[in-house]
């Protein structure tokens, strides 16, 4: 990841604590640049969720920004409250992937 994209990431998150009340969160950063497509399918509906239509009936299902209320900043940058942190952890560790 390029610095330009680190610093843009960093002023975001600059903006998201001048919001809010100065709650405690993590920037993860992470890659999938080794991993087969269908593999990189698996962990970005993990993190993302997705929707399909069965039988003219849509469902939807949560991925773990949704679920844990984190919020995706960009391409591989995800900022999650620190109490959350653990359950990103968890994830990336049980996909073989780690968080930069």
């Amino acid at each position: 990841m390029n610095n330009r994209k680190i610093y843009k990431c960093m002023e975001l998150c600059t903006k998201l604590m001048k919001k809010e009340e100065l709650n405690q969160h993590m920037l993860i950063l992470y890659t999938l640049k080794s991993l087969l497509q269908k593999e990189k399918v698996r962990v970005l509906r993990g993190l993302q969720g997705y929707s399909e239509k069965k039988r003219g009936k849509a469902y939807e299902h949560k991925g773990m920004v949704q679920k844990l209320e984190a919020e995706k900043l960009g391409s591989n940058v995800i900022l999650v409250s620190v109490n959350n942190f653990a359950e990103f952890q968890n994830f990336f560790s049980k996909t073989g992937r780690s968080i930069l």
